[in-house]
């Protein structure tokens, strides 16, 4: 088992846990660059250097858009509904699944394509990552209520699946790679305008009516004066 995998594996999936349970968006958005930075790197083989160079790259710009525009609007945000250690609960049971659905596929004899294109032991931690991911996005895609805690979830979704797509079938093709990244920077500069607009206009980052809040009952969390430059 390769230690460097799985040491970035858990940087990853820890990044992830982070951006979903923080109440404070700053440390939301460092979690969620952990984990676009370190997601590249979860790939058997390790992909070639410049569309490698190009992902890293597009993580951090993504990051910045994400840095600037949490300065400039408010450091609160809901965080999650059940608390770090349960979202922590559900990862590992996510990555266990993972862990056996790459077994499930060796031992079914897959063909070169699928997790046969990857190593059996570094397929497992690849594809349980990558499904921890996606599991860690579903809870505050779906009962979010403000922009950047829904930003981080879609962000987490789409490197889950691309995590998932590494394991299934090795790193993406260098057209493949850019594509990423492209997406990467989108999702950055997207989040970054809607938080700068719903903090225009109502003051935080909830969604809803004005005074709906972040926690959706009438009392928005108290937001941070923007910071002068």
């Amino acid at each position: 088992m390769n230690p460097v995998l799985v040491a970035t594996a858990v940087t990853v999936v820890a990044g992830a846990i982070v951006a979903v349970s923080a109440r404070d968006a700053r440390a939301a958005v460092l979690g969620f660059g952990l984990t676009l930075v370190g997601a590249p790197l979860l790939a058997d083989p390790v992909p070639d250097p410049l569309p490698l160079a190009a992902r890293v790259v597009a993580a951090v710009l993504a990051l910045q858009l994400l840095r600037v525009t949490v300065r400039a609007t408010t450091s609160a945000s809901r965080g999650s509904l059940v608390g770090w250690p349960v979202e922590t609960i559900a990862a590992a049971a996510a990555f266990v699944v993972g862990a056996g659905l790459a077994g499930g596929l060796a031992g079914a004899g897959s063909p070169p394509g699928a997790a046969g294109a990857v190593g059996a032991g570094s397929s497992a931690i690849i594809l349980g990552a990558g499904l921890s991911l996606v599991t860690l996005a579903v809870t505050p895609l779906v009962q979010g209520r403000d922009v950047l805690r829904l930003g981080l979830a879609a962000g987490l979704l789409l490197v889950g699946g691309t995590v998932l797509g590494a394991g299934l079938g090795g790193p993406p093709a260098p057209l493949g790679q850019l594509v990423i990244a492209g997406l990467t920077v989108a999702l950055g500069a997207a989040v970054g305008t809607l938080c700068a607009n719903s903090y225009a206009a109502r003051g935080d980052l909830g969604l809803g009516g004005p005074g709906a809040g972040i926690g959706g009952r009438g009392t928005p969390l108290q937001a941070r004066p923007p910071v002068e430059e």
